[in-house]
């Protein structure tokens, strides 16, 4: 009898039956990657506005995480069901906190549950040229969340500066889409929000790095600039008025590329042995 070696697939595959896929930032980008879902992060609907709403559950998980060795991308889901051109004027954040790191003080130090760093996506001016995808850092620290306040990581409000994402003329370095009509047993119809920025990027003009243990947590403000307190929504179950220590998960040790390699080989290993098995009499 012949022995069959099978090798499990860790990534979760990205759902299939959408409606629009929508560039709002940057095109062309490769994202075929292997979602791995965070259903930490799951949410329910807490009744707000439905493009600033995480939602999730362990049906239809509320976030996701990948890493193609050039990229590293995050996706989360919200209550909105159809994406227009005046869907989206408002600020949805990616937050990072790195252990044993305090942003302005460096390594050694650190403010638990207090993000270093993140992502945002501010719609509210609908210009990337001016806004668009920004990098920020903490500046406003607090113990409930709408106290809590981003700032960019150039220091300019109106303008991309170079060491911003995509600053100084650059196009590659980060991107957002949204896909909408996604279909979810408890939430109706929802929509992706994709982001997905450049490795090459964030270890020229940041400390994050591989191999660093990340929190991260996700936020929105509402009909306003990523410059406000986050008053909308956190993710994993939190509100506006909890603590900031609500709303984290662990992403632990961000994988070397090497490691990245072998797990996309353990994923085309077992697509092969799939073609291997004899077939049936």
């Amino acid at each position: 009898m012949r022995k069959l070696i099978t090798f499990k697939l860790i990534f979760l595959l990205s759902t299939s039956g959408f409606g629009a896929i929508v560039e709002q930032i940057g095109s062309g980008l490769d994202w075929s990657v292997g979602w791995q879902a965070i259903n930490s992060l799951n949410d329910p609907d807490d009744g707000t506005a439905e493009q600033e709403d995480f939602v999730g559950d362990s049906s239809n998980p509320g976030a996701y995480w990948a890493d193609n060795g050039t990229y590293v991308f995050f996706r989360f889901r919200l209550d909105i069901g159809a994406v227009t051109s005046t869907t989206f004027r408002d600020a949805h954040f990616l937050l990072i906190d790195v252990d044993d790191y305090l942003y302005g003080t460096g390594f050694g130090s650190d403010n638990p549950y207090m993000p270093d760093y993140g992502f945002a996506w501010d719609s509210k001016s609908n210009d990337p040229l001016k806004h668009g995808l920004e990098m920020l850092h903490i500046d406003t620290t607090d113990n409930v969340w709408n106290g809590i306040n981003m700032d960019d990581i150039d220091g300019s409000a109106g303008q991309k500066l170079a060491n911003d994402i995509n600053g100084d003329g650059r196009t590659t370095d980060g991107y957002v889409r949204t896909i909408d009509g996604l279909e979810t047993v408890n939430f109706g119809t929802t929509t992706f929000m994709d982001f997905a920025v450049s490795w090459d990027y964030l270890e020229t003009y940041t400390d994050l790095a591989r191999g660093q243990n990340w929190r991260i947590a996700l936020a929105s403000v509402s009909a306003a600039t990523d410059h406000n307190n986050l008053n909308s929504d956190i993710g994993g179950g939190a509100n506006p008025s909890d603590s900031n220590t609500l709303g984290w998960t662990s992403l632990g040790a961000v994988p070397e590329p090497a490691v990245i390699s072998l797990l996309s080989l353990s994923g085309i290993a077992l697509l092969i042995g799939r073609r291997l098995l004899p077939a049936k009499s």
